[in-house]
Protein backbone atom coordinates (compact mmCIF):
# COMPACT_ATOMS: atom_id res chain seq x y z
CA UNK A 1 0.00 0.00 0.00
CA UNK A 2 2.83 2.41 0.76
CA UNK A 3 5.72 0.87 -1.17
CA UNK A 4 5.95 4.00 -3.30
CA UNK A 5 7.21 5.87 -0.21
CA UNK A 6 10.22 3.56 0.12
CA UNK A 7 11.36 2.66 -3.41
CA UNK A 8 14.21 0.22 -3.98
CA UNK A 9 17.67 1.64 -4.50
CA UNK A 10 17.58 4.50 -2.01
CA UNK A 11 19.96 4.76 0.92
CA UNK A 12 18.20 5.14 4.26
CA UNK A 13 18.49 5.78 7.96
CA UNK A 14 15.54 5.11 10.29
CA UNK A 15 14.62 6.35 13.76
CA UNK A 16 11.44 5.62 15.65
CA UNK A 17 9.88 6.05 19.06
CA UNK A 18 6.53 6.34 20.69
CA UNK A 19 5.47 9.87 21.54
CA UNK A 20 4.77 10.80 25.17
CA UNK A 21 2.69 13.66 23.89
CA UNK A 22 1.54 14.85 20.49
CA UNK A 23 0.73 18.50 20.99
CA UNK A 24 1.20 21.78 19.12
CA UNK A 25 4.84 22.05 20.20
CA UNK A 26 5.59 18.58 18.82
CA UNK A 27 3.88 19.45 15.54
CA UNK A 28 5.78 22.75 15.32
CA UNK A 29 9.08 20.93 15.94
CA UNK A 30 8.34 18.36 13.26
CA UNK A 31 7.32 21.00 10.71
CA UNK A 32 10.29 23.28 11.46
CA UNK A 33 12.80 20.48 10.99
CA UNK A 34 11.10 18.91 8.00
CA UNK A 35 11.33 22.28 6.24
CA UNK A 36 15.13 21.84 6.30
CA UNK A 37 15.28 18.17 5.24
CA UNK A 38 18.13 17.58 2.74
CA UNK A 39 16.28 14.96 0.68
CA UNK A 40 12.74 15.06 -0.63
CA UNK A 41 12.65 11.25 -0.27
CA UNK A 42 12.51 11.51 3.53
CA UNK A 43 9.23 10.37 5.08
CA UNK A 44 7.82 11.04 8.54
CA UNK A 45 4.97 8.81 9.65
CA UNK A 46 2.87 9.38 12.75
CA UNK A 47 0.72 6.40 13.62
CA UNK A 48 -2.21 6.71 15.97
CA UNK A 49 -2.44 3.37 17.72
CA UNK A 50 -4.15 4.29 20.95
CA UNK A 51 -7.83 3.81 20.32
CA UNK A 52 -9.70 0.58 19.75
CA UNK A 53 -8.54 -3.02 19.71
CA UNK A 54 -4.98 -2.21 20.79
CA UNK A 55 -6.25 -1.08 24.17
CA UNK A 56 -8.54 -4.09 24.59
CA UNK A 57 -5.65 -6.54 25.01
CA UNK A 58 -3.85 -6.70 28.32
CA UNK A 59 -0.21 -5.62 28.26
CA UNK A 60 0.68 -8.94 29.90
CA UNK A 61 -1.00 -10.97 27.15
CA UNK A 62 1.60 -10.38 24.44
CA UNK A 63 5.25 -9.48 23.93
CA UNK A 64 4.14 -6.05 22.72
CA UNK A 65 3.60 -4.00 25.79
CA UNK A 66 3.80 -0.34 24.88
CA UNK A 67 0.05 0.09 24.80
CA UNK A 68 0.17 3.24 26.94
CA UNK A 69 1.65 5.43 24.17
CA UNK A 70 -1.06 6.27 21.63
CA UNK A 71 1.28 7.65 18.94
CA UNK A 72 4.31 6.19 17.20
CA UNK A 73 6.63 8.34 15.13
CA UNK A 74 8.85 6.92 12.39
CA UNK A 75 11.30 8.97 10.34
CA UNK A 76 12.85 7.29 7.32
CA UNK A 77 15.53 9.56 6.02
CA UNK A 78 16.31 8.51 2.44
CA UNK A 79 18.66 9.75 -0.24
CA UNK A 80 19.93 8.75 -3.67
CA UNK A 81 23.75 8.72 -3.60
CA UNK A 82 26.41 7.78 -1.03
CA UNK A 83 27.74 11.35 -1.05
CA UNK A 84 24.47 12.54 0.51
CA UNK A 85 24.76 10.24 3.55
CA UNK A 86 26.47 12.58 6.01
CA UNK A 87 24.04 15.47 5.47
CA UNK A 88 20.98 13.25 5.76
CA UNK A 89 22.14 11.34 8.82
CA UNK A 90 23.18 14.61 10.50
CA UNK A 91 19.73 16.05 9.77
CA UNK A 92 18.12 12.97 11.35
CA UNK A 93 20.25 13.32 14.49
CA UNK A 94 19.37 17.02 14.80
CA UNK A 95 15.69 16.26 14.24
CA UNK A 96 15.76 13.49 16.83
CA UNK A 97 17.51 15.69 19.39
CA UNK A 98 14.83 18.37 18.92
CA UNK A 99 12.09 15.75 19.39
CA UNK A 100 13.64 14.29 22.57
CA UNK A 101 11.24 16.09 24.97
CA UNK A 102 8.29 14.45 23.20
CA UNK A 103 9.69 10.92 22.88
CA UNK A 104 8.95 8.01 25.19
CA UNK A 105 11.74 5.66 26.19
CA UNK A 106 10.02 2.96 24.16
CA UNK A 107 10.19 1.72 20.58
CA UNK A 108 8.24 -0.60 18.31
CA UNK A 109 10.46 -3.57 17.47
CA UNK A 110 9.59 -3.49 13.74
CA UNK A 111 10.85 0.08 13.42
CA UNK A 112 14.29 -0.13 14.94
CA UNK A 113 17.48 -0.60 12.98
CA UNK A 114 20.96 -1.18 14.35
CA UNK A 115 20.29 -0.19 17.95
CA UNK A 116 21.45 -3.61 19.17
CA UNK A 117 20.57 -4.77 22.68
CA UNK A 118 19.51 -1.26 23.72
CA UNK A 119 16.93 -1.18 20.93
CA UNK A 120 15.58 -4.61 21.85
CA UNK A 121 15.32 -3.55 25.51
CA UNK A 122 13.57 -0.33 24.49
CA UNK A 123 11.08 -2.36 22.45
CA UNK A 124 10.27 -5.03 25.03
CA UNK A 125 11.01 -3.24 28.31
CA UNK A 126 10.30 -5.34 31.37
CA UNK A 127 9.05 -8.19 29.15
CA UNK A 128 12.58 -8.87 27.84
CA UNK A 129 13.62 -11.05 30.78
CA UNK A 130 10.61 -13.35 30.31
CA UNK A 131 11.15 -13.47 26.53
CA UNK A 132 14.81 -14.38 27.05
CA UNK A 133 13.73 -17.19 29.39
CA UNK A 134 11.28 -18.47 26.77
CA UNK A 135 13.98 -18.25 24.13
CA UNK A 136 16.24 -20.36 26.37
CA UNK A 137 13.57 -23.09 26.32
CA UNK A 138 12.72 -23.02 22.62
CA UNK A 139 15.94 -21.81 21.01
CA UNK A 140 18.77 -22.33 23.52
CA UNK A 141 21.45 -22.28 20.79
CA UNK A 142 20.09 -18.93 19.52
CA UNK A 143 19.66 -20.37 16.02
CA UNK A 144 17.07 -17.68 15.28
CA UNK A 145 19.37 -14.72 15.91
CA UNK A 146 18.96 -12.47 12.90
CA UNK A 147 17.25 -9.07 13.01
CA UNK A 148 16.31 -7.84 16.50
CA UNK A 149 17.67 -10.71 18.54
CA UNK A 150 16.48 -11.72 21.97
CA UNK A 151 19.37 -13.66 23.47
CA UNK A 152 18.41 -16.75 25.46
CA UNK A 153 18.86 -16.31 29.18
CA UNK A 154 21.13 -18.63 31.07
CA UNK A 155 18.26 -19.44 33.46
CA UNK A 156 15.87 -22.28 32.84
CA UNK A 157 12.60 -20.81 31.54
CA UNK A 158 10.27 -23.69 32.36
CA UNK A 159 8.77 -21.86 35.31
CA UNK A 160 8.28 -18.68 33.27
CA UNK A 161 6.61 -20.34 30.30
Amino acid sequence: MADFLWPRGLHSYWKSSFLKTFNDQAVDTILAHYAKVPSWHTVIVIEHDGVGALECVSSEATAFGHRNWPYNLVVTTQWETPTEALANIAWTHEFWAALKPFLADATYINYIGDEGEDGVKSSYGDKLERLAALKANYDPSNFFHVNQNIKPSSRNATASA
